[in-house]
């Protein structure tokens, strides 16, 4: 097992999908070469097999620890456990996860592994930089979550010490491809999100982005209430158009966008540096996708059910699982 050097801050885990296009693997090599250089062993736990791997080692060797997926790193469903993964391979008992497209700054990275010597797990608030109309949609999002709730709506990153990760046998169960940080709660583990610290994001294209709205959507089935919320509101307004006639619909509807556009301007007090004022603008039109969104993701988890297959996540988890494996057996 490989030692920590006593000089570095903290082990930085990216579990790496890919990316589109060559410029864009440049791109991300090119944020973990300045995380190398604030003191953090790097590793990127890479998803990709076959000559896709080896392409990526070939960039990524040079600016981190480039390390297969292995067996270990897997649930027992065969995807990939991002907390247990990161805890196996990291050396250093401060462990940060984040997402391709996070990018920490040598003072995020210094604040966070200084709320780790309180905290069992630190989640900072991530902000979209640059702000395509899409990621104004999810700026929105995020202003009217901080706005109901202090803590960040969890993100794309956090970071936690290894040895309340493997202190913690139970973690392994359920599912592992939802929202970490509730996972980590619902463990026992103490969370703490300070309200100053920030991280940027890079924005996901326009594709990638609609392609997560349904698994979005469905994280939240696990706050009823406010899934039960976005479920009423597109029935609701049909329903105040067939009886009431559009006026009312029409009337119903500003009061929802400028409640959530008020809630907006309230979750952007404190956090003005990173959220310009257009972003709350947005929040409208968030409330409208996610109320599509939860629609869009029950379809898709009762058409699985439906038809007794598993759905796409569960598929490609069993695909990973199956090559992990294959990988694993020609290694031996």
């Amino acid at each position: 097992m490989r030692q920590a050097d006593e000089r570095q801050r903290c082990s930085y885990v990216v579990v790496f999908e890919g990316t589109d296009g060559a410029g864009t693997l440049r791109d991300f090599a090119d944020s973990l070469t300045s995380m190398s250089a604030a003191g953090c062993e790097t590793i990127v736990l890479d998803c990709s097999e076959g000559e896709t791997f080896e392409a990526h080692r070939r960039v990524l060797r040079w600016v981190a620890r480039h390390v297969a997926i292995r067996p270990e790193h897997l649930s027992p469903s065969g995807s990939v456990d991002p907390i247990r993964a990161a805890a196996l391979v990291s050396c250093c008992e401060k462990v940060i996860v984040a997402g391709a497209d996070v990018r920490y700054t040598d003072e995020s990275i210094a604040r966070v592994c200084e709320l780790l010597d309180r905290h069992e797990v630190v989640e900072p608030q991530d902000y979209l930089d640059p702000l395509p109309w899409w990621s104004g949609i999810e700026a929105g999002r995020i202003l009217v979550n901080r706005a109901l709730d202090p803590q960040p709506d969890h993100g794309t990153t956090f970071g936690f010490r290894r040895s309340v990760v493997n202190g913690l046998p139970s973690l392994g169960a359920g599912d592992v491809t939802g929202d970490q940080i509730r996972r980590l709660e619902s463990a026992g583990v103490e969370v703490y999100a300070p309200a100053q610290v920030f991280v940027k994001r890079e924005p996901s294209t326009l594709a990638d982005w609609v392609a997560e709205r349904p698994a979005q959507a469905g994280h939240d089935f696990a706050l009823p209430v406010r899934s039960a919320f976005f479920f009423s509101l597109l029935p609701l307004l049909a329903a105040l158009a067939f009886f009431g006639g559009f006026q009312l619909a029409g009337g119903f509807a500003l009061a929802i966008a400028l409640g959530s556009v008020a809630f907006a301007i309230r979750g952007r007090f404190e956090a003005s540096r990173y959220f310009p004022l257009r972003a709350t603008l947005f929040a409208p039109l968030w409330v409208f996708e996610r109320s599509v969104s939860v629609w869009w993701a029950l379809s898709l988890r009762l058409r699985g059910a439906g038809a007794g297959e598993p759905g796409e996540a569960t598929a490609a988890a069993e695909h990973r699982g199956r090559g992990v494996a294959k990988r694993s057996g020609e290694a031996g």
